[in-house]
């Protein structure tokens, strides 16, 4: 890795070396920090962080996070460089392509694992689980994920909406009351589109507060207008083959969010559970019904 490889050729300050060890310990955390949250968190002055960028040959702190990320685009498994945008080589059978994905999988998890923040994670739950209404927004790919999400709350009598098609949710008219508590969470992988765009104004004009999810380093307004953000990193580029790694993530975030949420109001969401399976086995002998010969629709 560049964070291995170049500083073990430095003469390093005392000062350096607190901005090395942070980096080597959390070096997918620094790829998401601002320089003065960076500055916190190893006790130095922006300024000694900076200088320190210039020193390894980078035009500044910006520059060094993307040298930084495009390493750990790339993991070592087994003696193997796989690669998160191509992990899949050409001529590559079954067994190879299925070691691949596991390693890929678990380095996802173990990474999103790694960088959870509980507080955070906390506050979006409580945030949606007293709400009387929940809206929720994806697009592409990240509506898949959305929309699983959204099928979990319902499941558990949670009042979830979500709009299956595109720009169907656009022309949704978003009201504040205050009898009626409404929250919202926005799933978006770039946090680029002129569809957020549109989607976080309407509630902000609503004044409905949202939860952010999104992998985008720099989510900017939208992470300053929500009330939550939570990231995963985002070691993919825009050339991929899909979005493997990012999808687990998210999908592991999204879960861990649930979980949350779940446990909040426990027995309620188990009773609420248990409910929906009865009726989906009481319902069961209609399907049995239509089976059998001479069945009537």
């Amino acid at each position: 890795m560049m964070v291995e490889q170049i500083f073990g050729r430095l003469n390093l300050t005392s000062t350096e070396k607190q901005i090395v060890d942070f980096i080597e310990a959390n070096p997918r955390i620094v790829i998401n920090l601002p320089l003065d949250e960076l500055s916190e968190q190893c006790y130095v002055s922006q300024a000694s962080i900076i200088r320190f960028c210039k020193k390894l040959g980078m035009k500044g702190f910006a520059d060094f996070k993307i040298k930084l990320a495009s390493q750990l685009s790339t993991f070592a498994a087994n003696g193997q460089s796989i690669h998160v945008d191509m992990p899949i080589g050409e001529n590559a059978d079954g067994p190879e392509i299925a070691e691949t994905f596991y390693h890929l999988t678990a380095q996802a998890l173990k990474t999103t694992y790694d960088s959870l923040d509980y507080q955070a994670l906390r506050e979006a739950a409580r945030l949606l689980a007293k709400a009387d209404i929940v809206h929720i927004y994806g697009r592409g790919e990240s509506q898949i994920l959305a929309e699983d999400f959204h099928y979990k709350l319902i499941r558990i009598g949670m009042h979830s909406t979500m709009e299956p098609q595109n720009g169907f949710e656009e022309a949704k008219c978003l009201q504040s009351s205050a009898r009626i508590s409404q929250a919202a969470l926005i799933v978006s992988h770039y946090c680029n589109s002129r569809h957020i765009h549109y989607i976080v104004d309407e509630l902000m004009s609503s004044k409905i507060p949202f939860v952010l999810i999104t992998a985008a380093e720099n989510a900017f307004p939208y992470d300053t207008f929500a009330a939550v953000t939570l990231r995963v990193t985002n070691a993919e580029s825009r050339f991929k083959m899909g979005s493997f790694a990012s999808r687990t993530a998210m999908t592991f975030l999204l879960d861990c969010l649930y979980g949350q949420i779940f446990s909040l109001q426990y027995e309620r969401n188990r009773d609420n559970l248990n409910l929906f399976s009865r009726r989906k086995v009481e319902r069961s002998y209609f399907y049995n019904i239509s089976d059998k010969k001479g069945s009537y629709d």
